[in-house]
């Protein structure tokens, strides 16, 4: 069972996480591990079917703690055990062999598991062995796929039926009901979030047999937008992908999406809303893609602001839209801050998506400089998200730069691990958020990377860097931490010139020399 973050390992009905911190019932439920239950558990399966001491436990939970005795071992053995669902007695994962230690004897198993962008099922009315095999839903499917670049894996399957205890993963899926009555097909969809089963949309139609592709352009434009207007609208934010190599986002398709739009019936404060949160997209991966001039930023900002304000009076009573607006007013920094401040709140009220909300919240007071507070809200979203999910990695970067801020670059760098163990990063982008300022010679690979740069490369960085994750702070001190360690060893290899305009004029202390 892949997942973005790494290998999902499955024991008996218990499916662990990468770094085996958290593992998911077959209910859906997580269990959360300890950190002295994490150890045990790490050190068991890594050594499967091998005995081990009590002593060659406790020396894995001493980490300079000499106060634990073997009877603790027992103890932790057997809250670990309550934990797996598992029992002395009665073992299936920890076998206790008396007076010698315990034998970790579970093997990992792969389960019959499959996954899809989106799964086209179950399809109502639909007989085996009668319905033809190009019949609407396959051809539905092809239509999306086309439209989609035939890079989305999307699947049919008439006789599926959702079940809790499976562990199929699909983003999505469209339910499909079908019925033909004098010449009419009557066509009703339920487009669903594949993990939580929320309605997304729906949609009727009733046309002629024979115009059947017709239809199928209209639903396939309609249901891609729906698809479109959800991922864009429950994003966390795209930063959770600019500190990742894998998952640069493709920024013009999201625009051809909105000109699908503008022939629908969408209403001008959506389109607002969206047209925004594009360009606020694009902005965040500009460093991946092609990075802007300080006009061109600047331009871009103008844009997000106007779309902002021009659908804000229409947003109120939707709480997905108050939070996006909320989002990008505190991006732009603006003098929008409260603005922000009071839209989070109200959202907060008509809201079921805590975990949103709290991401907002931490960031907003991050910026205003309650850093503590920021990181209780960053976890509080943490224990809400899927483990390993996008939100969660987004929220570990939002944790990395809240602490740099703060100038704790201890805590920075265990949340970089933290975040290395559950996502493929780009080590690149974090190696220079973390160069230590005033050092005087870093690594080989380090040293070569900023001797490998142009000029223009760096005042690129650095501008990005201010642009999309220090200047929001409202404290210059907090500002200064995040760009310092890159604006003071790009310097020493390029002189001041590699540092952006903008940041020269914000922080002329930064200069070297």
């Amino acid at each position: 069972m892949i997942d973005a973050g790494g290998v999902l390992t499955c024991y008996h009905d218990l499916v662990f996480q990468p770094d085996m911190k958290t593992a998911k019932q077959l209910n859906g439920s997580v269990i959360r591990f300890s950190r002295q239950e994490h150890a045990l558990l790490l050190c068991f399966v890594r050594n499967p079917h091998r005995l081990i001491t009590r002593a060659e436990l406790l020396g894995v939970l001493q980490n300079g703690n000499g106060n634990l005795s073997e009877r603790k071992i027992d103890y932790l053995i057997n809250r670990l055990r309550k934990r797996l669902g598992d029992s002395a007695r009665k073992s299936r994962f920890i076998e206790t062999r008396y007076g010698d230690g315990y034998i970790w004897f579970a093997d990992p198993v792969k389960p019959n598991v499959r996954s899809a962008f989106l799964l086209i099922g179950p399809i109502h009315a639909y007989v085996p062995g009668q319905d033809p095999p190009v019949g609407f839903p396959n051809l539905l499917a092809a239509s999306i796929s086309k439209a989609l670049n035939e890079n989305k894996e999307i699947i049919v399957s008439p006789e599926w039926h959702p079940d809790p205890m499976s562990r199929d993963n699909f983003e999505f899926t469209l339910e499909v009901s079908k019925h033909v009555d004098e010449g009419v097909k009557h066509i009703a969809l339920v487009l669903r979030d594949g993990k939580s089963g929320k309605v997304i949309n729906k949609f009727r139609k009733l046309f002629p047999v024979e115009d059947a592709l017709e239809c199928i352009d209209t639903l396939t434009q309609q249901i891609i937008y729906s698809l479109w207007k959800y991922e864009i609208l429950i994003d966390l934010g795209p930063e959770a992908s600019v500190m990742r190599d894998d998952r640069v986002k493709n920024w013009h398709e999201d625009a051809a999406h909105m000109l699908h739009a503008s022939s629908m019936n969408i209403a001008a404060s959506e389109r607002s809303v969206m047209t925004a949160l594009n360009k606020y997209g694009a902005l965040i991966q500009s460093i991946h893609l092609s990075p802007l001039s300080e006009e061109e930023w600047n331009l871009q900002e103008n844009e997000i602001e106007d779309l902002c304000l021009r659908a804000l009076p229409d947003a109120h009573g939707n709480p997905r839209h108050l939070l996006a607006i909320a989002k990008m007013l505190r991006f732009i920094d603006r003098g929008y801050l409260e603005l922000a401040c009071r839209l989070t709140n109200e959202a907060f009220h008509g809201s079921t998506t805590f975990a949103a909300v709290f991401t907002l919240k931490g960031q907003i007071e991050a910026n205003k400089g309650n850093i503590a507070s920021a990181i209780s809200y960053y976890d509080k979203a943490i224990d809400m998200v899927e483990p390993a999910s996008s939100a969660h990695i987004h929220l570990l970067i939002l944790k990395v730069f809240a602490w740099m801020a703060d100038g704790n670059r201890d805590s920075a760098y265990n949340a970089v691990v933290e975040l290395h163990s559950i996502a493929p990063v780009d080590r690149n982008m974090f190696g220079l958020l973390m160069l230590p300022p005033g050092a005087k010679r870093l690594c080989s690979a380090a040293e070569n990377m900023l001797a490998g740069f142009t000029p223009d490369t760096g005042r690129n960085l650095t501008r990005y860097l201010f642009k999309a994750w220090a200047k929001q702070f409202q404290e210059n001190e907090h500002k200064k931490n995040i760009l310092q360690g890159l604006a003071y060893h790009l310097q020493r290899h390029h002189g001041t010139s590699v540092i952006s305009k903008d940041v020269a004029e914000h922080f002329p202390r930064l200069l070297v020399g």
